[in-house]
């Protein structure tokens, strides 16, 4: 894939996610990885009043920003998600108990994703983006719900699924894009990287 896609710039993902650096590997990116260490809760505390997307775009920016600022030489990707159901930002569940109970609301129901992504060098902002997909979650048995999160172990997902994995098998409806639902907004972060001369191919 190198000979093919040319990175004409260092990349560095602002975030400790497994899966946002699986998606960018399979498309053939090369980058180091450095968590941002960011103090979410704090920041949250300090949106309040904004709605979910801005949060989630904000966050994405604050993430890149902390990385930026120490290496101005590469181009940071920041990128947060917030999972919204009526208004309401689900956090990631962190334990067993808490993931059933999420997925128990989320039951029959319709909620958002909302991915935001944002692109640093050092301190100048080049693009930030937040697309969004709406779930619905076909209604799930007490049984059904503990045996997913046995198996899936979604306890740092946000929503309490992985869509990547058999979260798939709980909605009766989807509209997004998968990416999104995933954490990132991977197609018009690529067009971003391309139109700024960051990606090349050939």
């Amino acid at each position: 894939m190198s000979e093919f896609i040319h990175i004409h710039q260092p990349l560095i993902l602002a975030s400790g996610s497994a899966i946002r650096a699986q998606m960018l590997k399979a498309v053939g990116l090369r980058f180091s990885v450095m968590p941002s260490g960011v103090d979410e809760a704090e920041l949250k505390n300090q949106m309040m009043g904004q709605d979910l997307p801005t949060q989630a775009q904000m966050l994405a920016r604050a993430k890149a920003r902390s990385v930026a600022q120490q290496h101005p030489e590469s181009i940071t990707i920041g990128a947060d998600q917030i999972c919204e159901l009526a208004g309401e930002a689900l956090s990631k569940p962190g334990t067993h108990d808490k993931a059933e109970a999420q997925l128990a609301r989320l039951s029959g129901q319709t909620h958002w994703q909302h991915s935001a992504v944002c692109l640093m060098r050092g301190e100048e902002l080049l693009w930030e983006h937040c697309a969004s997909a709406a779930l619905s979650m076909r209604v799930m048995t007490e049984n059904e719900i503990k045996a997913y999160v046995h198996y899936d172990q979604p306890l740092h997902s946000c929503g309490s699924y992985k869509y990547e994995s058999m979260g798939r098998h709980l909605f009766s409806r989807v509209e997004g894009d998968a990416d999104v639902i995933k954490g990132l907004p991977l197609t018009a972060l690529l067009l971003t990287l391309y139109s700024h001369s960051i990606l090349s191919m050939g």
